[in-house]
């Protein structure tokens, strides 16, 4: 058992030990889940893996690399509109005072940029009230690796700073955003494959490197992974490390637990919809609809996917937080 996991609760423990007898728990590894990235990502003993990660796409982008990240709290509650705070990924500060937040999003839209806007802006702040002056204030990098398609773009990395729409001379870049649309990674992972197979995958350089975890995390590149590792030690830690999360039945549950949760939400907005028909009761509906938004909400999904999933219009669903 990992000694990062939270110990189980007696009925959790019962539903494990019931979904170890039953053979119900998943066969397959969700490796863009909350559950596994934070295993692979989040514990002190693997700074490495994630500094990696950084600073692959900080060197792509023509940014100075990292030499450490602490974590930091990763709770913020702001006081604001309905009292709604924000819990981020992976929270961290450099020895040179930078502030990183690197987010991992599975579905969304356009209003994943207002998200990273508020979490630039909220970190912004968080150092104003920390006891920081103005002149004090470090900069704030946001990270957003993204499974869908967040720009009509030839491209896909893009990074942000302040800047004039006139000239294109830059304001600050101590408001950093960067994006990384995973989701556009399928063609170039099958010419990497191809690449490696020719054997001219000796040297990683940080376009390949961000590729192969894009590709592996998105689960399109997986297969590179093996071959990488014999030679490279850091992805030789990430199958290591996979294959320790894997062989613990329990990371399992929590993982099935949570493509669970996903499912329930799903179901209740469909049976909440069949009773409201079968009353003919426009109420009926909209409560199983709204019922389900909040658990959407309370899991920080994206706006546009409560929306599609729900139908309810996004001044109803903030309405409800």
């Amino acid at each position: 058992m990992d000694s990062n996991l939270t110990p189980f609760s007696p009925q959790e423990e019962q539903e494990f030990r019931e979904a170890e007898r039953q053979g119900t728990l998943p066969q397959e590894i969700n490796r863009f889940g909350d559950h596994f990235l934070k295993f692979l990502l989040a514990a002190p003993e693997r700074k490495s893996l994630l500094l990696d990660l950084i600073n692959t796409i900080l060197r792509l982008m023509g940014y100075e690399p990292l030499v450490d990240i602490e974590p930091m709290d990763r709770e913020l509650s702001p006081v604001i509109k309905g009292g709604r705070g924000l819990r981020l990924d992976y929270f961290g500060r450099t020895s040179a005072g930078k502030v990183i937040n690197l987010e991992f999003q599975k579905y969304g839209g356009s209003e994943f940029i207002k998200r990273a806007l508020y979490c630039s802006g909220t970190l912004i702040n968080r150092q104003l009230t920390s006891g920081k002056d103005f002149d004090e204030l470090c900069q704030t990098i946001f990270v957003g690796l993204l499974d869908f398609t967040l720009f009509d773009w030839d491209g896909w990395y893009w990074d942000f700073v302040l800047t004039n729409v006139k000239t294109g001379k830059i304001l600050t870049k101590d408001l950093l955003i960067i994006f990384v649309e995973m989701k556009k990674l399928e063609s170039i992972v099958s010419d990497l494959r191809r690449k490696a197979k020719r054997g001219e995958m000796d040297v990683l350089d940080s376009t390949t490197r961000l590729v192969l975890w894009g590709g592996y995390m998105t689960n399109v590149g997986v297969d590179m992974m093996a071959n990488v590792a014999e030679t490279d030690p850091i992805f030789a830690e990430v199958v290591k490390v996979e294959h320790d999360f894997w062989g613990d039945n329990r990371n399992r549950f929590i993982q099935w637990r949570e493509e669970k949760h996903q499912l329930d939400a799903l179901s209740e907005l469909r049976s909440a919809e069949r009773r409201g028909e079968a009353r003919g009761e426009a109420r009926g509906e909209a409560r199983g609809k709204a019922e389900v938004a909040r658990a959407l909400l309370t899991e920080h999904a994206p706006l546009e996917l409560i929306e599609k999933v729900t139908g309810l219009s996004k001044d109803e669903i903030l309405s409800l937080r």
